[in-house]
């Protein structure tokens, strides 16, 4: 009986404490978080973000937050590099054996028994044993590392390097027989 008395004390003083807590706000309700401009806002983000394995184009995230804010989206910037005024080209790059050099173009078969045609312009930096090197210098024969930019049509290489080819060492013939 002692125990149940404390107990129901217990109970009251906590419920006269949660009464106390709620009478010490204002009065007046407090807002339940962000308005739902916000909230709307915050939902369609996340909703492009989630919906697939798409990329995010950033340029939308940042409309998007500009709405949300209540100010006006930014104006779009121009299209570009940083400064170079070209767009960028796709990368690549493959390796193998010339098989031709013409005036400003280069034959080559790469790893995959491929015949491919690379462009060689003003801007291709070429290399031989890492010195620079003309197109002229560049042989049939020659191992090559070619960086390029895929234009559709045709590779426009942007670096060349020939490697040189490693010899296997033969036998010394000085060496002492094996046993």
């Amino acid at each position: 009986m002692r125990g149940m008395r404390g107990t129901a004390g217990l109970l009251v003083l906590g419920l006269l404490g949660l009464g106390g807590l709620s009478a010490c706000g204002d009065g007046e309700p407090k807002p339940e978080g962000p308005p739902a401009k916000i909230r709307e806002g915050r939902s369609e983000v996340l909703r492009g973000l989630m919906a697939s394995k798409e990329t995010v184009d950033p340029k939308a995230l940042k409309n998007a937050g500009a709405e949300v804010k209540g100010a006006p989206a930014p104006a779009p910037a121009p299209e570009g590099t940083g400064g170079s005024g070209q767009q960028p080209r796709p990368m690549g790059w493959a390796a193998g054996r010339v098989s031709w050099v013409g005036d400003d173009e280069l034959l080559f078969v790469d790893g995959h028994g491929q015949e491919q045609e690379v462009r060689v312009d003003e801007a291709t930096r070429l290399k031989r044993d890492d010195e620079n090197a003309q197109l002229r210098d560049l042989s049939e024969g020659d191992e090559i590392r070619v960086t390029y930019e895929d234009q559709g049509q045709e590779w426009i290489a942007r670096d060349v390097e020939a490697v040189p080819v490693r010899k296997t060492p033969g036998p010394n013939p000085e060496s002492p027989p094996l046993r």
